[in-house]
């Protein structure tokens, strides 16, 4: 697996910009016997002829910009992995977020005979992929997973007081957690969060990956966390083979602004329309710069949560906006 993360956080993409990424991934499954369904950028893609299927998903955008082909390289040792501009000499972003998402999903293409994968676009940019996501794909999958959070150790189980998952699925999952170091926790915007938005009537999970310092210049990757991970991903399939239901409130999604939809929802009153696509907030926690979009407000406390880092934020002051 450790060439196959190489080869993908080596394949340069960036929200809206996407389709390289979708090439390499079309072009990894195209021998597997595969059933694949591309639609307006998402990626569905079936496996083998089962009753019900084990769901993973991804997404195929980073927030780190392009740039020349002959500059870009990932430099890699026996522990890390990391970005680098050959012609500036500087680290540059290898998009773990959420490359190490699309990694684990394709190794999973290989090691299951039965199985479910989707990558979604531009969850960056507020899980637009997500958000246009056809449920009837899930229709016949017994839980969806994602692998889409930074450190080592987190299974999201609830987002923004959004429960995600049955009483029956945490009671089964729990002793698999124990073993790989995790545990439950609560998280912050992404695709699984979408889905369940939408309506999708299974358990989900989002879970730490192995990628540190997201969207910053020096992320990293930890090969043995990812690897850690994709073993949590390996045993929870295999050994978890009943349908979890599961029927989350949902509410409202909010308005386009500008043609970009950031997933919040008016009644929970996230943005105002002064927001604009190319904003940015800079953090007082951990001083990262994350699009204005992701300063979510958890309504449940009253408190506003950085997409970087994760902490909880007493109020929006803690953010510094950035007008572009």
């Amino acid at each position: 697996m450790r060439q196959l993360l190489i080869n993908t956080l080596g394949i340069q993409s960036y929200s809206y910009e996407t389709k390289r990424m979708e090439a390499y991934i079309l072009e990894q499954v195209k021998d597997m016997g595969v059933e694949v369904v591309y639609h307006n950028g998402n990626i569905y893609i079936t496996k083998g002829d089962a009753r019900t299927y084990p769901c993973i998903v991804s997404h195929t955008d980073s927030v780190h910009k392009i740039i020349d082909d002959r500059a870009f390289t990932i430099i890699a040792d026996d522990e890390f992995a990391i970005g680098f501009d050959r012609l500036k000499m500087t680290p540059t972003g290898c998009g773990g977020d959420d490359k190490v998402g699309i990694a684990i999903c394709l190794q999973a293409l290989q090691d299951f005979d039965c199985i479910k994968v989707a990558f979604f676009r531009d969850e960056e940019v507020g899980c637009v992929g997500s958000y246009e996501a056809n449920l009837d794909f899930f229709s016949d999958c017994r839980f969806v997973l994602q692998c889409d959070r930074r450190g080592n150790g987190d299974f999201v189980d609830e987002i923004y007081g959004t429960p995600l998952q049955s009483k029956a699925f945490k009671k089964d999952v729990k002793n698999i957690l124990k073993r790989y170091g995790y545990k439950t926790t609560s998280g912050a915007l992404t695709d699984v969060y979408a889905l369940k938005q939408l309506g999708l009537n299974i358990s989900v999970a989002n879970m730490s990956c192995g990628y540190y310092n997201p969207h910053q210049d020096d992320e990293v990757v930890c090969f043995d966390d990812v690897f850690n991970c994709y073993k949590l991903v390996h045993d929870i399939m295999r050994t978890m083979t009943k349908t979890y239901e599961h029927t989350a409130e949902t509410r409202s999604r909010g308005r386009s602004y500008g043609g970009y939809n950031y997933g919040g929802w008016d009644d929970w009153g996230y943005y105002g329309d002064t927001y604009t696509k190319d904003n940015k907030a800079v953090c007082e926690c951990c001083a990262n710069v994350v699009p204005e979009s992701e300063m979510s407000l958890n309504p449940e406390f009253n408190e506003w949560v950085c997409a970087s880092c994760n902490k909880w934020l007493e109020e929006e002051t803690n953010f510094k906006i950035i007008k572009t």
